[in-house]
């Protein structure tokens, strides 16, 4: 009898998962597949990849925006209306944010191909190895530790996240705000153009 609970539970659990993946993807398709694709992976270099993000830090982010605390520029969607992230995340509801998150972070970021100097992408590693790493783990190919995957990220999105923390246009978290400050513009450049190089993948 025991067992035969304990099967119940797994797959009323596995449906549960199933049910979230599901309900995250019609979500997905919804609000977010216009800019960053239904699976994630974004093909506008303007537009981050968010696909295999902790679901930690995607609801992390959601939030972020819809409380306001992060700024988000405009875009002219399909039907040419104005929106963007802050008004997109103030219309989705708590259990929506939630499956969301859960969905994205079932997804595989997919590295994206893009020019690279390649004399730079040695300096640049080390640079990552010295002071990112720790938070943007595995070479920032990972997002274990709830922190944004960099490696094959577009570039050019990173360039303007990059100049935006130089700026203080974009508030750091403090952990990262102390060695983003050690960076000159040179360590800036080689960083983006080891991120760009995917890690050599």
């Amino acid at each position: 009898m025991f067992r035969t609970w304990v099967i119940i539970f797994l797959i009323s659990f596995n449906l549960t998962i199933f049910a979230d993946v599901l309900d995250g993807k019609l979500l997905a398709e919804k609000y977010c597949s216009e800019c960053h694709q239904t699976d994630g992976n974004s093909t506008d270099e303007d537009i981050p990849k968010i696909a295999g993000f902790s679901a930690a830090l995607t609801y992390d982010i959601l939030d972020q925006f819809r409380s306001g605390y992060r700024d988000a520029k405009e875009i002219k969607n399909k039907d040419g209306q104005m929106t963007n992230m802050i008004k997109i995340s103030k219309n989705l509801k708590e259990d929506e944010i939630e499956a969301l998150s859960f969905y994205f972070s079932e997804q595989t970021f997919k590295i994206e191909k893009q020019n690279f100097t390649e004399k730079l992408v040695e300096t640049g590693k080390q640079l990552h190895l010295d002071l990112c790493n720790d938070c943007h783990v595995d070479l920032g190919t990972s997002s274990d530790d709830d922190a944004p995957i960099l490696a094959g990220q577009w570039k050019v999105y990173l360039d303007e996240q990059f100049k935006q923390y130089s700026n203080r246009e974009r508030e750091m978290p403090r952990r990262m705000k102390r060695k983003f400050r050690k960076l000159d513009d040179n360590d800036k450049e080689a960083l983006l153009e080891f991120y760009s190089s995917g890690n050599n993948q």
